[in-house]
């Protein structure tokens, strides 16, 4: 009985762990954006959902901005912009994530 017990609390505690470890690969994945290759003429400014699987992005190819379509099997050209056209402030960590906290009592408070 006792071996069962020390079995089950070794488990548990192998649980924990993996799942500590698995927390903060995530975070640091996310972070250093491990998984995305940087390049200094490519980027990405602004992704945003249109339907499942069906993106409208604005990325910078140098110096110009162009609008791309991306869904699963296809990129589309849209439109060349012009930065004129772009609003490039950044955005803060702030407005851009929101806690699960906050998510959770806001969600809390509507009930």
């Amino acid at each position: 009985m006792l071996s069962n017990i020390l079995q089950l609390v070794a488990i548990l505690i192998v649980f924990v762990l993996v799942l500590i470890a698995t927390y903060f690969t995530t975070r640091w994945i996310g972070k250093n954006g491990a998984i995305q290759s940087h390049s200094p003429n490519i980027h990405v400014k602004e992704t945003f959902k249109i339907a499942p699987n069906k993106y409208v992005q604005i990325i910078e190819l140098g110096n110009k901005f162009y609008a791309i379509g991306v869904s699963k099997d296809n990129i589309s050209f849209l439109t060349a912009l012009s930065e004129e056209q772009l609003d490039l402030t950044p955005v803060t960590q702030e407005q851009s994530q929101k806690s699960f906290k906050d998510l959770f009592d806001r969600a809390r408070k509507k009930k």
